[in-house]
């Protein structure tokens, strides 16, 4: 699999225990969910008056009638996979949780066997 970093230096506003937490679980869920040899992407970009973060992977992708819970606890699309891979269920949680808190966006767009990509909108001037 490939890890591929790219964007510009940003600074967003916050608490970075938090913000270490989203980019820590999103990234984990491009590697978990991805397929072999498949690509994962991070990218922090400033546009306008906003900091995108983005994680996308080429992996197996999420279902649109599974698109609106993947953020709920404990919730996990593919749970054989989840089960052999491990984790708590909790990561696109804490996600959710630590952009409210950072009064952020969050944007999914996901098909399945194409690939997700998460992007948190952070205001520049919070």
């Amino acid at each position: 699999m490939q890890l591929r970093v790219i964007g510009e230096h940003c600074h967003v506003i916050g608490v970075q225990k938090i913000l270490d937490e989203i980019i820590y679980n999103l990234c984990d869920n491009a590697i978990k969910y991805n397929r072999p040899n498949g690509l994962a992407e991070i990218g922090i970009h400033e546009i306008e008056n906003e900091i995108i973060l983005s994680v996308r992977d080429t992996g197996i992708g999420i279902a649109k009638e599974e698109q609106e819970r993947i953020f709920e606890r404990f919730y996990r699309v593919d749970k054989a996979r989840s089960k052999a891979i491990g984790g708590t269920g909790l990561g696109l949680s804490i996600v959710k949780h630590g952009a409210i808190y950072h009064n952020a966006e969050i944007v999914l767009e996901s098909e399945p066997d194409k690939g997700t990509e998460i992007k948190i909108i952070f205001d520049k001037f919070v």
